[in-house]
């Protein structure tokens, strides 16, 4: 395979795996509205310490086994987790 080619091919990969991760950001973020009217009919706060404790440790986990920097990480999932939070609003 050309040079060409094969960047065509690796581009083509990466494309895809975006469109997959908008995707799942979509499907995470409707669970988020499921979640947030289970909260508010119980008087739950939206954010829950506790719970993003344990999300980014298991995160941390995570990415140290597949050698990601935790500072991405958490980046990500803090822009993540505000999302989710305006959603829940």
């Amino acid at each position: 395979m050309e040079h060409h080619e094969l960047l065509q091919h690796y581009r083509d990969q990466v494309d895809t795996i975006d469109l997959e991760i908008v995707y799942l950001l979509s499907r995470r973020f409707w669970i988020s509205k499921e979640i947030w009217k289970i909260k508010k009919e119980t008087d739950m706060p939206i954010l829950q310490e506790e719970r993003w404790d344990s999300l980014l440790t298991m995160l941390f986990e995570e990415a140290d086994e597949r050698w990601l920097e935790r500072d991405f990480i958490l980046d990500l999932w803090e822009k993540i987790h505000k999302e989710s939070m305006r959603i829940q609003k």
